[in-house]
C-alpha cells in the first residue's frame, strides 16, 4: 500500500502547478524520498517582508504620491535609495488633507450653484450646472477611494515585489542609469504640463470672473477641486509605473524561454525572431539585506528575500551575452514557478487598485463627455474666445492620455502573455515527447491555461485595447444626447 500512496503524492505533485505547491508548503523533495511515512512534511512559511528599498524614478513616485497622500510610508535614507515602510503618521495625515480637500470642494460646488447660472462662470445654464456637478463630483470619488484605500495598497505593493524579484534573482537583473533617467524626465515632463495646464485654467476662470467682481470666491471655491486633481492623476501614474514594472518581468521570462530553446539545441527562428533581452530592473528599486550584503551585488527589489527557491538560471558570459546555468528542463521549471509568481502578482496588483481603477474609468469616460460638450458647444455658440477653446482642447487631451496611461500598461502585459502561450506551444511541438523538458513544458502549459496576464478590476471588465473603443463610442453617443437636451434648454 505504500508505494501506491507515493505514486499518488507524486502525480498530485506533478499535476499541480509549482506556485500552489510553494504556496501550500509541500516539500517536493520529502515526498520523492519518503521510506517511512507517505505525507509531505510542511514548510514554514517564509515571512513576507514588510519594507523594502526604492531609488530613481519609484522613489520619485513614491515621494510625489506621499505628498498627496496616496503612499502613506516613511522614507529612512541608505546606501542606493531609501529604506520604506508603512508609516501610522502619513496614514493620519493622508486622511486629514484628502477629507479637507473633499470638504472644500464640496462647500464650492454648494456655493457656485447657489450663486444661480447669471453669475457662476463654468454653469452658464442648466443642463452645464448638472454636467459640471457630475465632472466635480466623479473627481472627488476618484481621490477619495485613491487615499482611504492607499495604505492596504502599499502594504499590498511590499508583499507583491518580492514575486518580482524573484524574476530579478533568476535571470539576473540589472540596472541601466540611461533608462532611470528617461523614466524621470518623463515622470518630471507630466507632472509638469499638468500643472501648466492646471494653472492655465484658474487663471482663466479667475479672470472671467473678475468681470463680475467674484474672482476670490470662484479661486476660493475651486481651489479644492483642483488639488484633487492632482491626487487623481499621481494615482494612474502609480498603477501604469506598478503594472509596467510587472510586464518588463513577464518581458524576461519570455527572453529566456527563447534563451531556453536554443539550449535544447532547437532552430531559433522556429521558435521566435531573436530579441536582444530587456533591462530587467529598470526602475532602480536596488535592495541589499539589513543583515547583509548579497553576493553578486545583485539588483533585488525586496528586502530580506529568500532566495533559496528560486536558483539563478541566466548570467552574462564575458562576452556579455546571457548563457543558461541549468538544463533546459530545470530551467522551464523555474520559467514557470517565476510566471505563476508573476501572474499572482498581477492578481494582487489587480485587487488593489480594483475600486481606484473602476472610480478612473467612469471618471475618464464622464470627463470625456464633459470636455469636449463645453468645447462643441464653445463652437456653436461663437463667442469668439480662443482662450478657452484651447483650454477645452488641452483637456481632451489630457483625459485621452489619462485613458492611455491605465489601459497601455495592461495591454502590453497581456501581449506579453500571448507571447509566453506562443512559445511554450511552438516549445512543445518541436521537442521529444521523452524526457524532462517536455514533462516540464507541459506542466508550464497546463499552468498556462489556468493562469491570466491580464488586469480586471473588480471583475468588471478587461483593461486592453477594446475598451477605448467602447468608451470612445459611448462618449460619441452622450455628446449628441447632451447637445440635444442644450438646444431644447435654450
Amino acid at each position: 500500500m505504500l508505494p501506491n500512496k507515493v505514486t499518488v503524492i507524486k502525480r498530485y505533485e506533478y499535476f499541480m502547478t509549482p506556485l500552489y505547491i510553494n504556496e501550500l508548503g509541500v516539500d517536493s523533495t520529502k515526498v520523492e524520498g519518503a521510506s517511512d511515512i507517505p505525507v509531505a512534511a510542511a514548510k514554514p512559511r517564509r515571512s513576507r517582508s514588510t519594507r523594502c528599498v526604492v531609488g530613481g524614478a519609484h522613489a520619485l513616485v513614491l515621494r510625489v504620491s506621499s505628498l498627496f497622500g496616496l503612499a502613506p510610508l516613511k522614507f529612512e535614507a541608505c546606501d542606493g535609495g531609501y529604506y520604506v515602510t508603512i508609516s501610522s503618521a502619513m496614514c493620519i495625515y493622508s486622511y486629514i488633507l484628502v477629507t479637507v480637500l473633499v470638504i472644500l470642494t464640496i462647500s464650492g460646488l454648494v456655493a457656485e450653484i447657489k450663486v444661480g447660472v447669471e453669475l457662476a462662470v463654468r454653469m452658464s445654464s442648466t443642463t452645464s450646472q448638472i454636467v459640471s456637478m457630475c465632472d466635480i463630483l466623479v473627481v472627488v470619488l476618484t481621490a477619495g477611494a485613491g487615499v482611504y484605500g492607499a495604505p492596504k495598497r502599499m502594504r499590498s505593493m511590499l508583499k507583491f515585489m518580492d514575486s518580482v524579484a524573484s524574476v530579478d534573482t533568476s535571470i539576473g537583473g540589472k540596472y541601466s542609469e540611461t533608462t532611470e533617467r528617461k523614466i524621470c524626465a518623463i515622470l518630471i515632463a507630466i507632472l509638469v504640463f499638468f500643472s501648466g495646464l492646471i494653472i492655465d485654467d484658474i487663471c482663466f476662470y479667475v479672470i472671467h470672473a473678475k468681470k463680475v467682481g467674484r474672482q476670490w470666491d470662484v479661486l476660493l471655491n475651486y481651489i479644492g477641486f483642483y488639488l484633487l486633481w492632482y491626487i487623481v492623476m499621481i494615482l494612474e501614474l502609480q498603477f501604469a509605473f506598478t503594472a509596467l514594472s510587472v510586464r518588463v518581468r513577464f518581458q524576461a521570462i519570455n527572453d529566456t524561454l527563447v534563451l531556453t530553446a536554443k539550449k535544447a539545441s532547437m532552430p531559433m527562428s522556429a521558435v521566435e525572431k531573436t530579441r536582444s533581452p530587456a533591462s530587467l530592473n529598470i526602475f532602480a528599486i536596488s535592495v541589499a539585506s539589513s543583515d547583509m550584503q548579497r553576493a553578486g551585488n545583485v539588483n533585488l527589489l525586496v528586502d530580506s528575500h529568500d532566495d533559496s527557491d528560486h536558483d539563478v538560471i541566466v548570467s552574462k558570459s564575458v562576452g556579455g551575452e546571457p548563457r543558461l546555468l541549468v538544463s533546459a528542463g530545470r530551467a522551464a521549471e523555474q520559467l514557470s514557478k517565476l510566471h505563476g509568481a508573476l501572474c499572482c502578482a498581477v492578481r494582487r496588483v489587480e485587487h488593489s487598485y480594483g475600486l481606484p481603477l473602476v472610480v478612473i474609468l467612469i471618471s475618464t469616460l464622464l470627463h470625456l463627455i464633459v470636455t469636449p460638450y463645453f468645447l462643441i458647444m464653445e463652437i456653436i455658440v461663437s463667442t469668439n474666445r480662443v482662450h478657452f477653446l484651447v483650454l477645452q482642447f488641452l483637456w481632451c487631451v489630457t483625459h485621452l492620455l489619462r485613458l492611455v496611461i491605465v489601459v497601455e500598461p495592461s495591454h502590453y502585459t497581456i501581449i506579453e502573455g500571448k507571447r509566453t502561450r506562443s512559445l511554450v506551444c511552438r516549445l512543445m511541438s518541436l521537442t521529444p515527447t521523452t524526457g524532462e523538458f517536455p514533462a516540464r513544458l507541459e506542466v508550464f502549459c497546463r499552468q498556462l491555461m489556468l493562469q491570466t496576464t491580464s488586469y480586471m478590476p473588480m471583475g468588471m471588465c478587461t483593461l486592453d485595447r477594446p475598451l477605448v473603443a467602447s468608451i470612445l463610442g459611448a462618449v460619441t453617443t452622450y455628446l449628441v444626447i447632451l447637445i440635444q437636451f442644450q438646444r431644447y434648454d435654450t
